[in-house]
């Protein structure tokens, strides 16, 4: 009986030379770029610090103050969408009764 992993359809010669055309695609151009694939990774390491840094420092003050407004807002509009939800569904209901 054959392994189902080299048999399963979704792994398929087109797939392998879209990886093949992929590949080569990013690697000519990270090539011309001079990147390497270790200033991508420390470039996203580096990100994330800055944005973890800039959250725990003022981002998480203007992040408390636009909730006091947002979340409110949020929820005043999912209760009346909920309410409008049920007297629609109550009033289509009592017209098929009469």
């Amino acid at each position: 009986m054959a392994d189902k992993s080299f048999t399963d359809k979704s792994f398929t010669g087109g797939t392998v030379l879209k990886l093949v055309i992929w590949s080569f695609v990013v690697g000519f151009a990270m090539f011309k770029l001079e990147w390497s694939p270790g200033d991508i990774v420390g470039w996203i390491g580096t990100t994330l610090a800055e944005m973890w840094s800039w959250f725990t420092g003022s981002g998480l003050e203007y992040v408390l103050l636009g909730a006091t407004i947002v979340v409110p807002i949020f929820l005043f509009s999912r209760f009346r969408d909920r309410l409008r939800n049920k007297q629609s569904n109550g009033s289509s209901n009592g017209r098929q009764n009469e």
